[in-house]
């Protein structure tokens, strides 16, 4: 797989736009899970889904 690299800045509550091409080419549809590593932050598709109790 092509690395891709892209630099955003984040806006001032924090937050980052992931651009739409990234999200189609890895199936990122509404729910995102964030996982900390010692490499850096992973973004992937939950395994799981959360419920609203």
């Amino acid at each position: 797989m092509d690395k891709i690299g892209i630099i955003k800045e984040f806006d001032k509550l924090g937050r980052i736009v992931i651009p739409k091409e990234l999200r189609q080419r890895f199936g990122l549809t509404e729910e995102v899970e964030i996982i900390a590593t010692k490499e850096g932050i992973l973004l992937k598709n939950p395994e799981y889904e959360l419920i609203k109790k």
